[in-house]
């Protein structure tokens, strides 16, 4: 038999464990579960044991389904389209490509209400904060070409685990379909329309073609090369002497791939730039007085495709009758075009006769010109054919001399001593953009003792014709504006002696600018036992209770903005503001009865303040 001693601490737990149960059923507040400490330990890791958490997606969203049902109703097919698209991201925005701009978007709609969409890299956009599933519902038009009893269309889609296609064409006839890549491809006779469906790959172009059966000879004999429709969109911009243009030229390649497209501009354009997905190499060659521009692709491109063309060309300057860069797409059999224009300086453009093309309104420009510039487009034209050109007006005009250093107020506060003594401090809220000094008329008489800019001691300098020269720093962009800085003048003069209880004739002027301000505002302080004669008043500042308010963007006139103290450093540490002993701080000795005088929108009106005083016994 085991001694008690050692049975003792094995049995110690059970026991508590009992004595707690028992306590637990007789509802003793104080009732308690006593473990052994591995025990214990082993539930306290089990319970603090990481929880398994999911790796983030692979992508942000993920188009499941799309479905697309149309109708062609003239020069045109019209789509109502639905999207199922699963949001991925659990936090933060997620952008949802829906449709390329190269069709016209009639609405977007979620849960019967508008989507929010905007223009991305030439498509439109969805954008949402929420996530789970969503099903968005399109309504769309895109227009049809019809050559040679060969009708279509093409646009690019966007990538989705499934696209099912439905196209209803109005037609007693026998029709033959070809869809780009698609699967498979039915079509039915039903009430004078022939209806097709598709189901496509998850990922390209949705190419549609048409003809009556009875040429399906000359469609077998088509499939051999390719045959390729265009439609060309063109922003060009109206600058100093250069117009910028940026072509998208919108393929539609039926029947048979191509890997080459070429395109042919003035022989005075500069071709900056060609862009298209999956393009391996371009080349300019010159050829009949034409540049032409060859981009080659690494794949066969079939179905649409959008190729993108940056160019410039110089005009004389002044303007004068300008052709806008005729740019012709080669090789296709059918080509149509927009083109929008806008000014980008103060150039005023206007409209010349056209030839082939003709003038629309602008706002029937398709989105991808329109979107591509934050300027107003002034001219639309739209052509159905090559051959066309655009000629305008543009009329350059005078510039008009805008303000790029200003001083928005200018506080100053005089000092009158016992013995008519005066020392002024003037401190000037400004913005500057070019201007090297602020040059100051001093009054009379006037000894400046300190100079400070930016919170910075400067050492002016004196002018040919006597002014004082402030060199400034220029302030730093803030929010879209300049930032605005302080120029703090400190000088002292005689305003001859006051002579007790005789009469005494303030009559100071404040330094005059060069240049404007918003508002002055000057402060007086005349000995505390004066007493003035208010009749005597008089001067091109009037009197005021206190100033007006002048909004400086919650920066006082008194402080140094910290924007510029860095380039009043450096101005300071380059000798740019002032070779030598720099000057010392002085503070103003402020005492007295305040008196206050202002003017607003000051030019270069004198700023004087007369006034009699006497003083007590």
């Amino acid at each position: 038999m085991r001694p008690l001693s050692t049975l003792f601490p094995a049995l110690l737990p059970t026991l508590l464990l009992s004595l707690s149960l028992s306590a637990a059923a007789q509802d003793i507040p104080a009732a308690r579960v006593v473990l052994p400490w591995q025990d214990f330990k082993t539930l306290w890791e089990a319970g603090h044991a990481p929880k398994d958490k999911l790796p983030p997606a692979p992508r942000a969203y993920a188009i499941s389904s799309a479905e697309y049902v149309g109708s062609v109703d003239g020069e045109a097919a019209v789509f109502r389209a639905t999207l199922k698209v699963d949001v991925l991201n659990a936090k933060g925005w997620t952008a949802v490509p829906i449709l390329p701009t190269s069709v016209a978007l009639r609405s977007a709609k979620v849960s019967g209400r508008d989507a929010s969409v905007y223009l991305d890299s030439g498509w439109y956009t969805f954008i949402t904060d929420k996530s789970g599933p969503v099903s968005i519902d399109l309504e769309f038009a895109v227009t049809t070409f019809d050559e040679g009893g060969l009708a279509g269309f093409s646009f690019a889609l966007p990538q989705s685990g499934g696209t099912q296609v439905e196209l209803s064409v109005p037609s007693d006839d026998d029709l033959d379909f070809d869809v780009a890549n698609a699967q498979q491809v039915t079509n039915v006779h039903r009430g004078g329309r022939r209806v097709m469906r598709a189901l496509l790959p998850a990922d390209g172009n949705l190419s549609v073609s048409w003809q009556r059966s009875t040429e399906s000879t000359d469609a077998t004999q088509s499939a051999r090369t390719p045959r390729i429709y265009a439609e060309h969109q063109a922003l060009v911009g109206v600058g100093e002497g250069l117009l910028t243009g940026r072509s998208i030229i919108n393929y539609s390649i039926l029947f048979a791939g191509t890997d080459t497209f070429a395109v042919d501009l003035p022989a005075d354009v500069t071709v900056l730039d060609v862009t298209g997905q999956g393009l391996g190499d371009w080349s300019v060659t010159e050829q009949d007085d034409r540049k032409v521009v060859t981009a080659s692709l690494n794949f066969q491109a079939k179905g649409a495709y959008a190729l993108t063309l940056d160019y410039e060309s110089p005009f004389p300057d002044g303007g004068g009758s300008v052709t806008l860069p005729d740019l012709h797409v080669r090789g296709a059999e059918r080509v149509k075009g927009f083109v929008g224009v806008d000014a980008r300086s103060n150039l005023e453009v206007k409209a010349g006769d056209a030839t082939i093309a003709r003038l629309v309104d602008v706002r029937d420009l398709p989105a991808a010109i329109l979107g591509q510039t934050d300027w107003p487009v002034l001219l639309g034209y739209r052509y159905g054919k090559e051959g066309w050109s655009i000629p305008i007006e543009v009329l350059q005009h005078d510039d008009v001399d805008m303000l790029v250093t200003i001083i928005d107020q200018a506080a100053a506060t005089t000092v009158i001593t016992p013995d008519g003594r005066r020392m002024t401090q003037v401190t000037y809220a400004m913005r500057n953009n070019r201007a090297q000094f602020l040059s100051l008329e001093m009054p009379a008489g006037a000894t400046p003792w300190s100079t400070f800019v930016g919170g910075k001691a400067v050492k002016p300098a004196l002018g040919d014709d006597g002014r004082l020269l402030i060199p400034l720093a220029r302030s730093q962009a803030s929010g879209g504006d300049l930032a605005r800085f302080a120029v703090e003048l400190v000088y002292v003069e005689d305003g001859g002696s006051a002579d007790g209880g005789a009469n005494n004739h303030f009559a100071a002027t404040l330094p005059s600018a060069d240049i404007p301000a918003t508002a002055v505002a000057w402060t007086v302080y005349v000995p505390n036992q004066a007493k003035l004669r208010k009749a005597s008043i008089d001067g091109t500042l009037r009197q005021v209770d206190w100033f007006t308010p002048i909004d400086l963007g919650g920066v006082s006139s008194d402080q140094a903005v910290a924007q510029v103290q860095q380039q009043a450093q450096a101005l300071y540490d380059s000798d740019a503001m002032g070779a030598g002993v720099q000057p010392v701080r002085v503070a103003l000795p402020i005492d007295g009865t305040p008196l206050f005088f202002e003017k607003l929108l000051v030019m270069s009106d004198p700023l004087q303040v007369d006034f009699d005083y006497r003083l007590k016994r």
